[in-house]
């Protein structure tokens, strides 16, 4: 079976983990279409149904989710590629360790975020030249300013985190010439 683009599209943003509860969802939808005049939003609605109920239940739910898993995949990488080639332009070296949205910042002991440059293969974690994020606890961040102090680390950037939340050092005021 041979779904188009559009179809495909369609069939992302109404996807549930059965056949029946998505092709409820999209049938849900084709009155709705009927009411606003789109007709071609409504063919595509309804070839993605007859196309959807000729698939046999254990393949559909199948192919409903790799075709979800495909859209999250392609749109996540978009995202990362731009993001490194909007890095590489910069010449700055990609940001690695801990996600800005990942759990580590939201534990009840996270205190500090740092974002460092390894300056040596001394370092606690990573290679020269690499830069890290890194969610850290009060006890990590004396840890962190100890491998400054020993030349392994730069510490570029420091923010406080309290319950999630950032609150970035502020920056001197650049002096005037």
């Amino acid at each position: 079976m041979n779904f188009n683009k559009s179809e495909l599209e369609m069939l992302y943003q109404y996807a549930a983990p059965t056949k029946e509860e998505t092709l409820a969802g999209l049938k849900e939808i084709v009155p709705v279409l009927e009411r606003k005049d789109d007709l071609l939003s409504k063919v595509i609605v309804e070839n993605t149904i007859r196309k959807l109920e000729k698939l046999a239940e254990p393949e559909c739910s199948r192919f409903i989710a790799d075709n979800r898993a495909a859209f999250i995949e392609k749109r996540d990488n978009s995202i990362r590629q731009r993001l490194a080639a909007a890095k590489a332009r910069k010449g700055e070296p990609v940001l690695q360790g801990h996600d800005l949205a990942g759990m580590e910042r939201f534990l009840p002991e996270t205190r500090h975020m740092v974002t460092v440059d390894i300056l040596n293969s001394d370092s606690p974690v990573g290679f020269p030249g690499e830069r890290y994020r890194f969610f850290l606890s009060d006890e990590g961040y004396k840890s962190a300013r100890a491998s400054e102090k020993r030349g392994e680390i730069k510490i570029r950037n420091h923010a406080a985190v309290m319950a999630g939340k950032l609150y970035p050092d502020k920056k001197p005021p650049a002096q005037e010439r």
